[in-house]
């Protein structure tokens, strides 16, 4: 049982993205259902508008609903106390692709700081930068710069009554509340509706980023079609 919330809130972030104005290359979004683990993973690919095909640079995005937070929040619409509060995982790597050398790291990473702007109550960490090197028996190696942001968004807790404390814990929420769907979806909306600013803030950070990273100063290959030209 969803009550909609994890779509809610790939929906709130889907919008995000259309605000930037960023482009989705060559795939479609994607939902996964992990069979074996029954956690839901949404992925997404965003790139700067008119930036080539294949992209100089794209942002790929993973939201993770795990099964334990799936669980928690049924136990919290059941009004049951839980241990902690249900929490989505984020996972964005940019990438800097199509590269004709090796980039100097260190000038990748001022643009790449350790951590993100905070989105809820933690930031997410930086991991260590991949180079990948790829060749071909008729062209020029092509070379590719990866760095990953890793994290969790936990979810607020609505609040019980109009004018309560917006950070009240979840057990605290599970007081007084029963499994009725009036009361699901009321929480659902709440939570959603809170949690719509902050993707929102993750949406324009992901934008700032790629354009910063773009405007670095790399050594790029030139487009797939002016290669086909000459």
């Amino acid at each position: 049982m969803l009550d909609h919330l994890f779509l809610d809130t790939v929906g709130v972030l889907r919008a995000a993205l259309d605000d930037t104005l960023l482009e989705r290359p060559g795939q479609e979004d994607r939902l996964v259902f992990d069979m074996l683990n029954g956690d839901l993973i949404w992925e997404s690919s965003v790139s700067l508008p008119g930036d080539g095909d294949p992209p100089r640079v794209t942002a790929d995005i993973n939201l993770d609903w795990s099964a334990w937070s799936q669980a928690a929040w049924r136990g919290l619409a059941a009004g049951e106390e839980v241990d902690g509060a249900p929490e989505i995982g984020i996972e964005i790597v940019f990438r800097a692709q199509r590269l004709a050398s090796r980039p100097a790291l260190s000038k990748v990473l001022e643009v790449l700081p350790p951590t993100s702007p905070l989105f809820g109550s933690e930031p997410l960490a930086r991991s260590a930068p991949i180079i990948e090197e790829a060749y071909d028996d008729e062209g020029p190696a092509e070379i590719a710069v990866e760095v990953a942001y890793e994290g969790t968004y936990r979810l607020p807790a609505p609040a019980e009554e109009d004018g309560a404390d917006s950070e009240t814990l979840f057990p605290a929420w599970a007081r007084g509340r029963g499994p009725d769907a009036a009361g699901r979806l009321g929480a659902t909306r709440q939570v959603s509706a809170a949690t719509k600013a902050t993707l929102e803030a993750l949406g324009a950070w992901l934008a700032s980023t790629l354009v910063h990273l773009a405007d670095l100063d790399l050594d790029y290959l030139p487009p797939a079609e002016e290669e086909e030209e000459d």
